[in-house]
């Protein structure tokens, strides 16, 4: 399911040590909607490579990537044992995030239209804009 090494834009978020798992946990996300931790270490363990990945492990890191703003809160849900866990949705910068990792920006740039490019432009310089 997830690949070791990017084919497309290099990203902090997809590079090193829990760069895999980030991958993984992003692809179940986009895939399946709206998930508790548990749920997803459950489609994890099915993973060739991370079945033996502790649910601690998978809890921690989901709670890291909503510190940092991949995912976030969609609500809860009754767990197994009574009470309620938290569901998680990868957000819209999650989603960007595997799109760009899945594509090239230089590919991008020399095969993209004028229209395009233009396009890129605006939304580079409305971000340039916004951090100042």
């Amino acid at each position: 399911m997830a690949r070791n090494k990017s084919k497309g834009t290099r990203l902090k978020v997809f590079s090193g040590r829990e760069a895999r798992l980030n991958r993984v946990v992003f692809k179940i996300l986009e895939a399946k909607g709206l998930l508790i931790p548990y749920d997803v270490w459950l489609q994890i363990r099915g993973i060739k490579g991370y079945r033996h990945t502790e649910f601690p492990t998978i809890r921690r890191r989901m709670k890291a990537l909503e510190h940092q703003h991949w995912i976030v809160q969609k609500g809860a849900r009754p767990a197994k044992p009574g009470w309620d866990s938290t569901l998680y949705e990868l957000t819209l910068r999650g989603k960007a995030a595997l799109k760009l990792d899945e594509k090239n920006i230089d590919v991008f740039l020399q095969t993209a239209k004028d229209e395009q490019l233009l396009m890129l432009i605006d939304a580079l310089s409305i971000c340039t804009d916004s951090d100042t």
